[in-house]
């Protein structure tokens, strides 16, 4: 279903919920499948810090799911447009010792505003941290504001070459941390990432979604790869708005409004489950699915269908038995997609 299907269906939706009274809460979850799938759009992720501290080695360790024939080539300076291997992320790496790098960065801001900031430092240099921080500290007053504070997450790259234990590398961050509170810097806890060994990886690609606007959350988790939870607490979400929509349209008390409505509905959310997980929806991506449902599930499909039908003829308690059978049969659907898309993924990339 194409995003231009999608969004006819979510128009005729709306139509039918101005009809019915008592569902502003309803549109409220469609409001929020609107930001989550047809405004979506790539994040937009500025890295601060020296030549050499590893932000694009970090960007390639997040997004790639295999090693990469071409090296991701990340210009300094000015915002990359990324489609690699299914991810879309904008990108931004200014080098703050660079004398440009005041320029660079406000030349950027008035084409794109970050979501959010990585701010990379070399684990066993004190005084580059130092240097980072106060560089940085005078660099992101220049973001605009926005509906929600900027977040900025410290991290000390390269963990792999910090000593060679735990006590280590929690003495380099604690370090870390305190030169962050001595500037004021209102930042995320510091963090140690390796993009060699996937070290803190995991960690981060989940706070990193948590941390961005609605609209560009299915992106960021579909690009970043180590992201399982992220994926299916976002495919969750999709799944619970999608069976509130089911549950008023069931209520509407129009025959057959649930073949019309419910069928694009429920295809919109099958479709986007789908590319989440990073496939692209297909008719042979439709019949992998089906075929997973087996008999008995594809014909609870139908059946659902039929019954919701034939409540909506009977006067009165017709329309609650019809809204109950909707909602139920977009979850039972939606948490099938989940498993075979999502779940399944995460069993075989953990």
């Amino acid at each position: 279903m194409s995003d231009r299907a999608k969004e006819v269906a979510l128009d005729q939706l709306v139509r039918v919920l101005d009809r019915v009274p008592l569902v502003s809460s309803v549109k409220n979850d469609l409001s929020g499948l609107r930001s989550l799938l047809y405004r979506r759009r790539p994040p937009r992720i500025a890295a601060l810090g020296r030549a050499n501290s590893g932000r694009s080695t970090l960007l390639r360790a997040l997004i790639e799911r295999r090693p990469a024939r071409d090296p991701l080539q990340a210009d300094h300076g000015q915002w990359v447009h990324l489609e690699h291997e299914g991810a879309k992320v904008h990108w931004l790496e200014i080098d703050v010792d660079d004398s440009d790098a005041r320029s660079q960065w406000k030349t950027a801001l008035e084409n794109e505003t970050p979501d959010l900031v990585l701010l990379t430092f070399e684990p066993n240099d004190a005084q580059d941290m130092g240097r980072t921080i106060e560089r940085a500290k005078s660099l992101l007053p220049d973001v605009p504001e926005g509906s929600a504070p900027l977040r900025v997450f410290p991290l000390l790259t390269h963990s792999d070459l910090i000593g060679r234990g735990e006590p280590d590398i929690e003495a380099a961050r604690n370090e870390l941390e305190a030169k962050l509170r001595d500037s004021g810097l209102d930042a995320d806890p510091a963090r140690a990432v390796s993009s060699i060994s996937g070290d803190g990886l995991r960690g981060l690609s989940e706070a990193m979604i948590l941390a961005l606007p609605e609209e560009a959350r299915v992106e960021a988790a579909r690009a970043l790869m180590r992201a399982q939870e992220g994926r299916i607490r976002i495919g969750n979400e999709i799944v619970q708005a999608c069976t509130a929509v089911s549950v008023t349209v069931g209520l509407t008390p129009i025959p057959f409004s649930d073949m019309a409505l419910l069928g694009p509905l429920q295809a919109m959310m099958v479709s986007s489950l789908a590319y989440l997980s990073g496939r692209s929806w297909s008719k042979k991506t439709a019949m992998e699915w089906l075929g997973s449902l087996g008999v008995v599930g594809g014909l609870g499909i139908g059946l659902r269908f039929s019954a919701q039908t034939i409540a909506k003829f009977v006067p009165g308690a017709g329309n609650v038995v019809s809204a109950g059978v909707a909602g139920a049969g977009t979850t039972a659907m939606g948490q099938s997609a989940i498993k075979y898309f999502l779940t399944a993924d995460e069993t075989a990339t953990g």
